[in-house]
């Protein structure tokens, strides 16, 4: 389902997880690999456990990915999915007049 963006600063929370270059790699790994846990993302992009977690919610914010909290073996595991919806920006939406 297409996802409509109205406005310029309705689309900020997007616009700033895409500025991202660690959060972009994080939406082409899970686009790429399909959901993976939280630290396999880590692991993957050699970053630590503390920043994948605030990449992981500004991405989360912006509606880019899901996360499901599955319990597992060692504990709750929080599976990341990206959300692969279009995306449209209405930018005309933000001028007066």
């Amino acid at each position: 389902m297409k996802r409509n963006i109205a406005n310029l600063r309705e689309g900020l929370p997007v616009f700033k997880a895409l500025a991202s270059e660690t959060r972009v790699a994080i939406l082409e790994l899970l686009m790429n690999r399909g959901p993976m846990r939280m630290t396999a993302i880590a692991e993957s992009l050699k970053i630590t456990g503390g920043a994948i977690t605030s990449h992981v919610k500004a991405l989360h914010d912006a509606g880019l990915i899901v996360i499901e909290t599955r319990g597992g073996k060692h504990g709750v595991q929080k599976i990341c999915s990206a959300v692969t919806d279009p995306i449209a920006v209405d930018v005309k939406g933000s001028m007066k007049g």
